[in-house]
């Protein structure tokens, strides 16, 4: 058997265009003489498209394209993900009762579409429970930024509901191959993951079940979202799978898209690994290239070829890939017939001088714009490596001084006394006045100017901490760098200057050494909204607790004081004892306060989260929509005041040694 695996680009909510490339990979299929073709989850309308779903229009209308595949299956099998709005489920199984969704609308499933030869691919054991030729998602995931339970209804909530066994509804379909029929089992996505969903004190397993009811092959289609090591994390599952099996185990197919989606809050990266398993579970045969399209063509001979170690980049250059592909996405986000033009608040500093490198080489120098907008506090060195910066990437660069209306705005609010106090304007609001006109007077109306979009430069840290001015430099319409710490932006230079530009496009003079230090010839982290003002971060240290507090599973203020008293901090975040005393947070007391700082200011600036635009997600947990925050007071624990008593404790116990 001859199975071309269609790992395709797709655009979400753009079916026609979706449409034109799936028959283009059909044809290619028939060319390449493959008997069957398979295309992954949601493969015409996108995975990720929110509330759509609740457009009954919107589902009807990815529905029709049934047709033209069903067309196209003239000589080939043909597998591809799809919504399938099930209106006549009454209707099959005679009881003429309502089967709704969970949500009371009608009942919607994510399915594996299988036809051939113009007609729908019958199953191993027919059932009238599900649609002729339509196989829904078993487990829905429901966490992260994933919302199946919100829209979908699972194949297990269709056997409890027809009070059949799951079993019976995970049958095979039955493809025809040069006169015989083959079992061919399919699957979607998260059944892949299914070692955490549980019954009966097992994993509940498709693949498995498919293997029992006779599937000679089983194929998973994915709706995939990228993460740094995810292609050796699907191999760790698949193994899972064939220990599960044992020597039951059949060959595994693995599809998966190439795209970026959003959910409005941020951009995700969806990068392929499409990949053959064999019977022993060991992949055999990989897609060429993460995110890019490709027909992966396996035939049966591929699954006896010795297994292959599967290659990845190291993680900076992962995350590299994903921020380019998301930036390169707004073009078909906005619909838009090329890439926008982008304006970039070009500072002098480090987080912007990499936004521009990152722009350049996602949309092309003459599609990126900088300007600098200097006041008495920018020093020469800023405003001189700005310059450099945008020289070095050839882009065009602009100078626009801001003294005249920061002091034109702060007459005129100092003119006004709303309360009859007398109040004056504070430091903070004269620093704050200057990050708004750069945002919204300058930064916003230029791109509206040249029908351009601007960037936000904020990185994670900045953003956990709200080291950010709402309707200043919280604003813009992309975060290209919003989920990565201070430490990953160093990297990130680096790395552009070393492995993409092979030129210093970002100058030594905002490189730190490995504990952030600079010299006095450099540039240090400063927002330069007043005199000798110095980022108030624990570069480094910062960067490793956010790290931790916002890791999947995430670490708790009591994790890390523990953690502190165990005496394994230093491992635990991955830093060295050199950047503790380089912080000083060695000295229990300046750990403490430093802890309480650090996390009863990121919760206190959720406010401004909540208001910030699209980040491109680059770990695996970031702000947006994949952290869900409430606005509320940080309260310690109880269990925090005890831990904090003991750490405090060694303070005085140190204290009395040296005495």
């Amino acid at each position: 058997m001859r199975i071309a695996l269609a790992q395709m680009e797709v655009v979400p909510g753009r079916p026609k265009k979706n449409l034109e490339t799936m028959l283009e990979m059909i044809e290619q299929a028939k060319e390449q003489k493959a008997d069957l073709v398979v295309f992954p989850e949601m493969c015409l309308g996108g995975y990720v498209v929110g509330d759509k779903w609740l457009d009954e229009d919107f589902c009807r209308d990815l529905m029709s394209y049934h047709e033209d595949i069903l067309k196209a299956s003239q000589g080939i099998a043909i597998a591809y993900g799809n919504i399938f709005a099930d209106r006549t489920v009454h209707q099959r199984v005679e009881d003429n009762s309502w089967h709704p969704n969970k949500d009371g609308r009608v009942r919607k499933y994510n399915a594996v579409s299988v036809v051939q030869n113009g007609k729908p691919v019958e199953r191993a054991k027919e059932t009238k429970i599900l649609p002729q030729g339509v196989q829904p998602k078993t487990l829905l995931p429901n966490y992260r930024y994933f919302d199946d339970e919100r829209y979908f209804f699972s194949l297990e909530d269709a056997a409890k509901d027809a009070g059949v066994s799951l079993e019976d509804l995970l049958q095979p379909f039955l493809i025809e191959v040069q006169g015989k029929k083959v079992p061919i089992g399919f699957e979607i996505c998260e059944d892949l993951w299914c070692e955490d969903y549980r019954k009966n004190g097992k994993p509940l397993n498709p693949a498995k079940m498919l293997i029992e009811n006779g599937a000679e092959l089983v194929i998973n289609l994915s709706a995939s979202p990228w993460n740094v090591g995810k292609g050796k994390e699907r191999d760790r599952r698949v193994k899972f799978l064939k220990q599960e099996s044992g020597k039951d185990f059949k060959p595994f197919l693995y599809v998966n898209c190439v795209s970026v989606q959003n959910n409005g809050k941020n951009i995700i990266s969806f990068d392929g690994g499409s990949t053959a398993y064999n019977v022993d579970g060991l992949p055999v045969k990989f897609a060429h290239d993460s995110f890019q399209q490709e027909l992966l063509i396996v035939d049966d001979a591929d699954f006896a070829k010795p297994p292959q170690e599967r290659e990845e980049l190291p993680k900076i250059a992962q995350k590299y890939d994903a921020i380019i592909q998301g930036i390169r996405s707004v073009k078909d986000t906005l619909g838009l017939p090329e890439h926008p033009r982008y304006v970039v608040g070009l500072s002098g500093g480090i987080d912007s001088a990499v936004v521009a490198a990152l722009l350049v080489q996602a949309v092309g120098r003459d599609k990126v714009l900088a300007v600098n907008m200097p006041t008495r506090y920018n020093s020469d060195k800023t405003k001189q490596t700005a310059a450099l910066v945008a020289e070095r990437l050839g882009i065009a660069y602009e100078v626009i001084p801001i003294e005249d209306l920061v002091r034109l705005h702060e007459e005129v609010l100092e003119r006004y006394d709303l309360d009859g106090s007398g109040g004056q304007l504070s430091e903070l609001n004269q620093e704050n006045i200057q990050a708004k006109i750069r945002g919204t007077s300058i930064l916003s109306n230029i791109a509206a100017k040249y029908h351009a979009l601007f960037t936000n430069n904020g990185n994670k840290l900045e953003t956990a901490l709200g080291y950010a001015t709402l309707y200043g430099d919280v604003g813009g319409a992309i975060a290209p760098i919003g989920d990565l710490t201070k430490t990953e932006v160093v990297e990130m230079a680096r790395y552009l200057n070393e492995k993409i530009f092979h030129d210093a496009v970002i100058p030594e003079i905002l490189l730190p050494d490995a504990l952030f230090r600079f010299r006095d010839d450099q540039i240090q982290p400063t927002a330069e909204l007043k005199d000798n003002q110095i980022d108030p971060m624990k570069f480094g240290y910062h960067d490793a607790l956010l790290e931790a507090a916002t890791d999947y599973k995430k670490k708790t203020p009591e994790d890390v004081l523990q953690w502190y008293l165990d005496g394994t901090l230093e491992e635990k975040l991955g830093i060295s004892t050199s950047l503790m005393e380089r912080w000083g947070i060695d000295d229990p007391k300046v750990f403490v306060q430093d802890i309480e700082w650090f996390y009863s200011t990121t919760q206190r600036n959720v406010f401004k989260r909540i208001q910030a635009p699209p980040i491109i997600i680059t770990s695996k947990s970031a702000y947006g929509f994949d952290i869900r925050e409430s606005m509320l007071p940080w309260e310690p624990t109880r269990a925090y005041g005890m831990l904090k008593q003991k750490v405090l404790a060694m303070a005085n116990t140190d204290q009395n040694l040296k005495l």
